[in-house]
């Protein structure tokens, strides 16, 4: 599988503790998309599902990890890879959170609806530059729409602010996640 990135915990992008996941590649392209490095279906690096299953089992124990959160790139233009991790992740009993750019009706009259049976959470829709809202917790526009699937999560445990979490690795890397930009122009 293509990927971008992967986080191993993180407190923004779910519930608790999540493994995150950005996927490689995107036909989709919405203008003035945050993610625009994972655009190119030529970059990240190819990284086997088993591997990023090992990977995750590690996170739950070295971490408490509770969910899984996959996003992109978009995860749906590797349709069979993302199943195949999602049925991997479901085994271990922990949530996922599926995040995509395609419209629900897109999802439902294609072969991407597999995947409504593995998501507890599935964010879709079209980033809308227009409609940016970095107060979304789970998304990033306010045309997309969050559907709870099962009743792992509630719409509840949405609290909605604007997150942001730097992370200093052992050789001083930093590395900023959610929107930093927007983030630092509020402390201005």
């Amino acid at each position: 599988m293509r990927i971008a990135h992967i986080k191993k915990h993180s407190k923004i992008y779910g519930f608790g503790n999540s493994f995150v996941i950005w996927t490689q590649g995107c036909k989709l392209r919405c203008k003035g998309c945050w993610n625009y490095s994972m655009h190119s279906f030529e970059g990240g690096e190819e990284i086997s599902i088993e591997n990023i299953i090992s990977q995750i089992k590690d996170s739950v124990i070295k971490y408490d990890i509770n969910n899984v959160t996959i996003l992109g790139g978009e995860p749906l233009d590797q349709l069979e890879e993302t199943i195949q991790l999602m049925k991997n992740i479901k085994s271990l009993n922990i949530g996922i959170i599926l995040y995509t750019g395609y419209e629900k009706d897109e999802i439902l009259s294609s072969s991407k609806n597999s995947v409504l049976s593995y998501a507890d959470i599935l964010i879709s829709g079209r980033y809308i530059e227009e409609k940016r809202n970095i107060n979304n917790h789970l998304y990033g526009s306010d045309n997309q729409l969050i559907e709870f699937l099962t009743d792992r999560y509630k719409k509840e445990d949405i609290v909605n602010g604007t997150y942001v979490e730097i992370e200093i690795d052992e050789n001083g890397r930093i590395d900023m996640y959610g929107y930093p930009d927007d983030f630092f122009d509020i402390l201005k």
